[in-house]
């Protein structure tokens, strides 16, 4: 099986490398190799359509060019040929529902597909993003997913994904768990989902945020000493390469009645 990973962008006017410009995403991916969830399956990370902003930025206009550029990357990959399955990795899901629709293969968003994982694991569930901004698109969608009523709270920790992308740089997955900085960074989700846990009833916790999911292990660690060992933890990309295999092996992609466009044949008299 082979999958690629869309990201969201990629930055022009850089000398872009994609060792370099993907060293994230190589270390989760290289975890779920590890933990042996990638057996028989190969992931390709896609360059991204360029974009001059930044990560941080999040206005209406900056949110939509990033969502056409995904979309636009969908179209490119599904052309190749060369792949089973899309995957893709921001929080906040951009160009959801135009990837649906023109994807001729199965697409797995990550926010979206650990909400059903959530959903089938427990009652309550709570997602973890990086900023306010990001956690009202989160919760937006949620609205859109159908998931809203399981959904307690999106919380963040107003760390910047430039500032925790810093830490994985940093520091090893070997070192983390002694870095001081890491275990600050790691108590302050621990703490976000402890209130979850404690005030709303959130039987399993999400960390939607790629960035922050390269701390995985630090925040589980962290939940275990709180006596949490109950509750799961999950990450979104992780959830997404799950689905994505999922649809592979059932022959299974995204409805086309669900998602439609003028294509559709059996057209239903209304909506």
């Amino acid at each position: 099986m082979k999958i690629v990973d869309i990201p969201p962008y990629r930055r022009a006017g850089v000398n872009y490398s994609p060792t370099e410009g993907h060293f994230m995403m190589q270390e989760l991916i290289a975890d779920l190799r590890a933990k042996g969830q990638l057996e028989g399956v190969e992931i390709d990370i896609d360059e991204g359509e360029p974009t001059e902003h930044g990560a941080e930025t999040r206005d209406d206009e900056v949110v939509t060019n990033i969502a056409v550029g995904v979309v636009k990357r969908v179209k490119a990959v599904c052309a190749t040929g060369k792949y089973d399955a899309i995957v893709t990795q921001a929080g906040i899901e951009p160009g959801f529902l135009a990837a649906m629709s023109v994807s001729t293969l199965p697409v797995a968003y990550p926010v979206h597909s650990a909400m059903h994982f959530a959903s089938l694991l427990g009652e309550k569930f709570c997602v973890l993003t990086t900023t306010d901004a990001q956690a009202m698109i989160v919760r937006r969608n949620a609205h859109l997913y159908g998931m809203n009523h399981k959904l307690t709270s999106v919380r963040y920790v107003s760390r910047s994904s430039t500032y925790t992308m810093a830490l994985v740089r940093k520091y090893p997955k070997a070192r983390r768990a002694d870095a001081p900085e890491v275990r600050e960074f790691a108590g302050a989700i621990v703490r976000e989902f402890a209130r979850a846990i404690e005030d709303e009833g959130a039987d399993t916790v999400v960390i939607g945020s790629p960035h922050q999911q390269c701390f995985l292990d630090e925040v589980r660690a962290g939940l275990d000493e709180k006596g949490y060992q109950e509750i799961n933890l999950m990450g979104a990309f992780g959830a997404a390469v799950e689905m994505a295999k999922a649809m592979v092996n059932m022959r299974l992609r995204q409805s086309a009645r669900a998602f439609p466009t003028d294509a559709l044949r059996a057209k239903p008299a209304y909506r």
